[in-house]
């Protein structure tokens, strides 16, 4: 857990040089914890977006499916209850080898990807849907 967590202080880190709209980093204890963090944060009316990012590693179990339904319905929850777009950037992977690739190795940088997201969807919220 400690190499994902670096890979995440990481992509926090490339956000923060992609975007000065990037105000506040909250942690939270799991993936079901994201969801009603963001919606709270979004009722705030103190953000343009909230960007979710996390990860979810597939184990032995079933659970797997339960946290990655619970942390996507979340989120979608959030924007939809806020007004405010809620970006889904949890990395749903089958081993850590493949969130260590998605969060800035191999495969991209998947948190940079969503920090974009948030910014044009922030701009289309604020210029085009108000």
């Amino acid at each position: 857990m400690a190499s994902l967590s670096k890979s995440l202080s990481s992509m926090i880190h490339d956000l923060l040089c992609i975007s000065s709209y990037l105000q506040l980093v909250i942690w939270v204890p799991g993936s079901f914890e994201i969801g009603v963090t963001a919606e709270k944060l979004g009722k705030s009316r103190k953000y343009h977006a909230v960007l979710c990012i996390g990860a979810v590693i597939k184990g032995d179990t079933s659970h797997y499916d339960a946290v990655v339904n619970s942390a996507t319905s979340g989120v979608l929850s959030a924007g939809l209850n806020s007004g405010v777009p809620c970006i889904f950037g949890v990395l749903t992977c089958d081993d850590m080898d493949q969130a260590l690739n998605r969060a800035g190795g191999k495969s991209g940088n998947k948190g940079a990807e969503c920090a974009l997201t948030a910014i044009e969807m922030a701009s289309l919220f604020e210029y085009h849907l108000k």
